[in-house]
């Protein structure tokens, strides 16, 4: 996988590359979705597939870290 060439990713790839655990995925993704600005990062084709915007995910990454400080 040639990660300049990805915009998006499943679960388990987003989980490789931030090295976070899928569990921390779900509950990442299920608080993006409620929120307006992260919303749009997170596609869902079909009833199985998600699929995460990598840049949107470390966007919500950094924007969490900046509220704990």
């Amino acid at each position: 996988m040639n990660d300049t060439l990805c915009k998006y990713g499943t679960k388990k790839e987003i989980s490789k590359i931030f090295s976070v655990p899928i569990k921390t995925i779900d509950k990442d993704i299920a608080e993006m979705r409620s929120s307006k600005n992260f919303e749009p990062f997170v596609l869902r084709p079909s009833y199985k597939r998600v699929l995460i915007s990598i840049t949107g995910y470390e966007t919500f990454l950094q924007s969490k870290s900046s509220k704990l400080l």
